[in-house]
Formats: C-alpha cells, sequence, structure tokens
C-alpha cells in the first residue's frame, strides 16, 4: 500500500476519474475468488492504463473502509496500479465488503466523502470541483448514482451562484445563506425556479393573500429593485398573471411560487443562456453500465422466486432509470445493451458511444512452453494429476465469480458427461472462496461422481500470475453463465486463441463469435456437453475455431477504441483536453 505517495501533477498530463465501485477492486483483482469482482474490473484497470498511454493521468475511484480479500490489510487511502494510474478508496457503509445488491446502503457516505475529497483538491489546485477531472466515467449502477449524485452537488453550486446574482439585494441575506448551507440536501440544482420563487414570496410579499396574489406582488417587488424596464416587466408580469390565474388551488403556494421563479429568471436570463452555461460545465459524466437489469431480470423470468428475491431488479431498475434520466452521455458494452438504454430508457442513440470490452494484449496471447511451466505445476498440485498427465490430455477451463448465475453446476455435470466420453480430459473451475455456500455445494456434486472427483477440480482463487497464461494452455473455455454483461472471461479466451463452447446469454458469442464460437441454449446441459465433445475429438476443428477467435479479437484494441471514446465526447460537447506525450 502506498497510501502517501505524493501525486505530483505538475507534468500537466490532464486528468480522469474512473468509478468502479463495489466488489474487490483494486491494483490486483482476486478474479474467480473474490464475490463481484471479475469482469469489470479487467475492464476499469484496462482501460486506465490505455489511457494513460495516450497521456493521461487517472484516478479510479473504488469502495474502500474493509479489508482486501483474504487480507486484514484495510482498503483505505491510495494506491499506484501504475506511473499515472491511481486507485482511491472511499470509506462509506461500514467495515464489511456489501454485495453488489445491498451497495445503495453506502453511496450517501461515499458520495458527500467524495465531494469533499474532490473539493479539497480543487482548493489546492486553484479551481472548481467539477474541474478537477476532464470527465467522470461511471461503471455499473451504484458508481452511476455516485457520479449523478456529484453532478448534482455541483448544479447546487451552480444554482446557488445564480440565485446570488438574481436575489442580492431583494432577498435578505440570512435567507440566502440557509439556502447555501441546505444547497446539496434540498435538490436545489434541479430545484431553483421554485427556491427562488418562494424567496421572493416570503420577501417582498405580504404574509397573508391568496397566493397568486402574493406572486404578482412579488415580481412587481422585484421588478422594481433590478430596474427592469416597464416594457420587460410588463410583458413577463402578464405572463405571471395568467399562470397564476390558472394554478389549481391545491398547489397553494408551491404553484405560484414555482411560477414566480420561471417568470423572474425569464427575465433576468431571455433565453436561459446564464443557466445553461452555469449548469452545462459541471456535468461531465459519462456512465457505461456494463449490464442492466432489464435485461437480467429477463433471463430470470422462470426461476424461483428464492433464486430471483436477492438480485433485488426492482431496486436496480429504479436506480437505472434515474441515472438515464439524469445523464447525458453514455457508453454501451455490448448492442443489447445499447437496445434497451434506447427502447426503455429513451437514451438517444446519438448519446452513446459502443465501446465494448477489449483485449489487452501483453497478458492474454498464446504462452511459450517455458511460460506454462510454473501453470503446469500449480495444477498438478491443486488436482493431484501429474504434470506429464495434463499435458498429455485436454483441459477445459471456466473461471469467473462464484455466483448462482454462472451455472458452474451445470458445467460440472455436462463434464460429467464428456469425462464419460472423451479419455484423459481435464476440468478446471476457478471462483472463491471456498468458504462459500456455493463452493461447498459444487464440492459435493464434484466429489459424489467418481470422474468427477477424478478429473474435475476447483481451484478457488488463481493466483494473477497464473491466470492468463491458464488461458493460453486450455485447450477449451466453457461457460454456462446466464447473466453476462459481455462475457471478458470469453473474449480474453478467443484472445489466447483457445476454442471457446458458451451459453447463448454471453453477448460476446452471440454478437461477435456466432461462427467462431459453438452456442448452446442456457440451461440445455448434453448440449453443452456435446459442444465440448466436439471440440476436444476434434483437433483440426478446434484449431480453426481458435484461429478464428483470435482473429475476431485484433479488432478489440484497447488504446484504439479509447482514443475513439474520448474523440466522440469532444464531438458530443465535452471539453476534453488532449492527452500530454512522454
Amino acid at each position: 500500500m502506498a497510501e502517501d505517495f505524493q501525486w505530483d501533477t505538475s507534468d500537466g498530463r490532464p486528468e480522469l476519474a474512473l468509478i468502479t465501485n463495489h466488489g474487490y477492486a483494486g491494483v490486483q483483482i482476486p478474479v474467480g475468488g473474490a464475490a463481484d469482482t471479475g469482469g469489470q474490473n479487467f475492464y476499469v484497470n484496462s482501460l486506465a492504463v490505455a489511457l494513460e498511454r495516450l497521456g493521461y493521468r487517472v484516478t479510479i475511484v473504488a469502495r474502500g473502509g474493509f479489508p482486501f480479500f483474504e487480507s486484514e490489510r484495510m482498503r483505505q487511502g491510495q494506491e499506484l496500479l501504475s506511473d499515472y494510474v491511481r486507485y482511491l478508496y472511499v470509506p462509506g457503509g461500514g467495515g464489511e465488503f456489501i454485495r453488489k445488491e445491498d451497495i445503495a446502503i453506502t453511496l450517501d457516505e461515499e458520495v458527500e466523502w467524495l465531494d469533499d475529497w474532490i473539493r479539497a483538491e480543487a482548493k489546492t489546485r486553484g479551481c472548481e470541483p467539477w474541474e478537477v477531472f476532464e470527465i467522470v466515467n461511471t461503471h455499473y449502477w451504484d458508481a452511476a448514482v455516485m457520479g449523478m449524485r456529484l453532478v448534482e452537488r455541483w448544479r447546487a453550486d451552480r444554482a446557488m451562484v445564480l440565485l446570488q446574482e438574481l436575489l442580492e439585494g431583494v432577498v435578505p441575506d440570512e435567507a440566502l445563506a440557509r439556502v447555501r448551507a441546505d444547497r446539496h440536501y434540498s435538490g436545489l440544482g434541479e430545484s431553483m425556479p421554485y427556491v427562488a420563487g418562494r424567496l421572493l414570496v416570503d420577501a417582498t410579499g405580504n404574509a397573508v393573500g391568496l397566493p397568486a396574489d402574493r406572486a404578482r406582488e412579488a415580481f412587481a417587488a422585484w421588478a422594481k429593485a433590478r430596474a427592469i424596464s416597464e416594457s420587460d416587466a410588463g410583458e413577463v408580469g402578464d405572463r405571471v398573471e395568467e399562470l397564476t390565474a390558472s394554478l389549481s388551488p391545491a398547489l397553494g403556494l408551491v404553484g405560484a411560487a414555482k411560477v414566480l421563479g420561471t417568470a423572474v429568471l425569464s427575465a433576468w436570463d431571455p433565453v436561459g443562456e446564464r443557466v445553461e452555461a452555469a449548469f452545462g460545465v459541471v456535468d461531465r459524466h459519462v456512465w457505461t453500465p456494463h449490464s442492466l437489469g432489464a435485461l437480467k431480470e429477463e433471463n430470470f423470468r422462470d426461476k424461483e422466486p428464492d433464486v430471483v428475491r436477492p438480485l433485488k431488479f426492482c431496486e436496480r431498475r429504479a436506480h437505472e432509470r434515474a441515472v438515464c434520466h439524469a445523464t447525458g452521455l453514455f457508453a454501451a458494452t455490448s448492442e443489447e445493451i445499447a437496445e434497451r438504454l434506447h427502447t426503455q430508457f429513451d437514451v438517444p442513440v446519438e448519446s452513446m458511444f459502443y465501446f465494448p470490452p477489449c483485449v489487452d494484449r501483453e497478458l492474454f496471447r498464446p504462452h511459450s512452453d517455458e511460460e506454462l511451466v510454473p501453470v503446469y505445476d500449480y495444477l498438478s498440485e491443486k488436482s493431484g494429476v501429474s504434470v506429464d498427465k495434463l499435458k498429455s490430455g485436454k483441459i477445459v477451463f471456466e473461471t469467473s465469480r462464484m455466483d448462482r448465475t454462472k451455472r458452474k453446476d451445470l458445467l460440472l455435470a455436462a463434464f460429467a458427461r464428456v469425462a464419460a466420453q472423451v479419455d484423459d480430459c481435464y476440468l478446471f473451475i476457478g471462483g472463491g472462496p471456498e468458504s462459500s455456500p456455493l463452493f461447498a455445494e459444487l464440492k459435493k456434486q464434484q466429489e459424489a461422481d467418481p470422474l468427477l472427483k477424478a478429473r474435475a477440480c476447483l481451484l478457488a482463487f488463481i493466483p494473477e500470475e497464473h491466470l492468463a497464461p491458464l488461458f493460453s494452455m486450455a485447450d477449451v473455455f466453457a461457460s454456462a453463465s446466464e447473466m453476462e454483461g459481455f462475457g471478458m472471461s470469453a473474449c480474453q479466451a478467443a484472445g489466447c486463441g483457445v476454442a471457446v463452447v458458451l451459453s447463448d446469454l454471453i453477448p460476446f458469442g452471440v454478437q461477435y463469435a456466432a461462427d467462431a464460437a459453438i452456442l448452446f441454449e442456457a440451461g440445455d446441459e448434453s448440449a453443452l456437453a456435446a459442444g465440448i465433445v466436439d471440440l476436444l475429438t476434434d483437433d483440426d476443428g478446434r484449431r480453426t475455431r481458435a484461429m478464428k477467435l483470435a482473429e475476431i479479437t485484433r479488432g478489440l484494441d484497447w488504446e484504439a477504441v479509447s482514443r475513439d471514446f474520448l474523440d466522440y465526447l469532444r464531438r458530443a460537447g465535452l471539453e476534453v483536453a488532449p492527452g500530454k506525450e512522454s
């Protein structure tokens, strides 16, 4: 941990922020071992390094305040991923890990802490909080809520400046001071017209009388104090008369204050230039969902309530809808996500950039025999099978977080069929921790079948140094997952030149590799087994598919797509400074 390192910004590199909040996001990713930790974390870390290569300095924000996976070391302070990429661990929600479906309880504390931290950074640099980062790119819905709330707070700051200019000298200073103190809790950035009208009514109108009469009187007092020309005041005053006359009595002073505030703003800023300019500069939020509750819920519509209930789809969809309505720019990692953003959440197509997971070619590539020596030793130690037998046999591999939606149980059942037909084949499944109830169930399933006990191995957490070589050494990568935003592990296997068997709910296989992968209907054990057998018994066919998959992934280059992403944001109106060449 490098909590006290100095983040030297004197080199002039523009700064970007990525927020990936849940799970064990960090410099070391316990892929396949830690809950809620996997493909998205690879995506964010790889994106950050690609942006670094393009000349940026990147801060990755993740939840902290609790220990790292299988460690007593606390997630706190800051930690360097590379020379110009750091992790910032944000406390909130207590000192324990919280699964992503329950993470909403942490967000208020995290947003307040992060906003305070950004403000301190801004003060040190002599800039506004929203000027610290060129963009704030959030990943998954919980991080998106944080990004949305930061923008709300910064809008409230700008709204307060506008109110001060609009009402100073008319509304008492102490009344404005009260609004300033409560601006982050009152939704000032979204309710400025109402707040302005209510302050004016309370300061300049009679305390009694009909709300409409009080609003008209307050407008006249403001127009006089601001020396608004008689013609302009008359025109806007007529509008106040018209709107207040049609107010429902049930709305009372709320409706009258909103009408009054809107009228005052239109007189002060006739075409909305001041307000647009003030609010436009603070919104630098771009959301990358990675998956959507609307898609996942559909995949689980035939499941039993006790399976669906813990996933909290209703709550998740509500959060996602709120984010979509409050956010202007998006990055979709799959065509399905882009479609649902557009059709269910009314996100304009032009507001989305297509940014699928790419492949880190320094990691996920074919490995030499020499590089694979320690991996064979590792697998032999874990399985009890000799290195020679592993080398002469065929290896099927899967890794993902330990979650029922990954259907590792189905993969084990299918492999029992495979092992009965194909000699000297072995299955290795990554994912943990070993203390989880699901791991215990899978272990029991494996030990109950003599073939599985002899030829299948649950690896639990895979050390990072073995992960990419393990992908490379496999003959087949197989996934029965029923809940994937993209299928990054499948894409990484393809980048290593490995043939894949995938469920038809994994977007990578369906959208990119339908002709190269073997796809089966999710939940179909016999089809999964048949696909694995086909690849294990047809060496030429397996190699042909693997070569096609490797070619497909060559177009998924992190640095090239990251550059296109930043160019898209500039075309969309964000002023993203060019990276500084090293």
